[in-house]
């Protein structure tokens, strides 16, 4: 995991110096959604504490300290990483696409599907994490195709809408083509 700081001018922005690296997630397996959940706590932890009380920064033009506060615009990533970040069901479910309720069967039709929204997802997420049991989590995902996201626990993060695949895999690799 790793972050860009969005107030670099775009040709400094993604320069590895300026990358802020935050974690990598152990193998030798592929991580579960439940599992990547508990990888991004103290990140999301650290992430609100930064967004509600900030941090003092001292500039040379301001050795006390600037008050700096941080927000997570977006999460990007490739499209299981999306959907494990963002409580979607795996991107090989029955629903697939994180924007909207659409089913592989349907995924060819030409036709409108309800979009998601960011308070059902984070009711449906809620309800997940009160699930007990294991049975119960699966049961729940096959059905609603949502899970609980730590993502969830900033206020002024949209799931929905700043959960996105990156250009490169959605768009110049084909994903697009394959997944909704």
């Amino acid at each position: 995991m790793s972050f860009s700081i969005c107030n670099l001018p775009p040709e400094y922005r993604y320069r590895t110096s300026n990358l802020l690296c935050t974690g990598i997630l152990p193998g030798p397996k592929e991580q579960t959604g439940d599992q990547v959940q508990r990888y991004l706590r103290p990140v999301i932890s650290d992430l609100l504490r930064l967004w509600r009380d900030g941090i003092m920064i001292p500039t040379e033009s301001c050795p006390q300290g600037r008050l700096v506060r941080v927000v997570l615009v977006a999460a990007v990533c490739d499209k299981p990483a999306a959907h494990k970040i963002g409580g979607f069901g795996a991107h090989t479910h029955g629903k697939p696409c994180s924007m909207c309720w659409i089913t592989q069967t349907d995924i060819k039709e030409n036709l409108a599907f309800p979009s998601r929204t960011n308070d059902r997802h984070r009711e449906l997420g809620e309800q997940y994490r009160q699930l007990k049991t294991k049975g119960a989590r699966h049961a729940f995902v096959q059905a609603h195709s949502t899970r609980y996201t730590q993502l969830s626990r900033l206020p002024y993060f949209d799931i929905v809408n700043q959960v996105v695949i990156d250009p490169m895999h959605n768009l110049f690799l084909g994903a697009y083509r394959v997944n909704c």
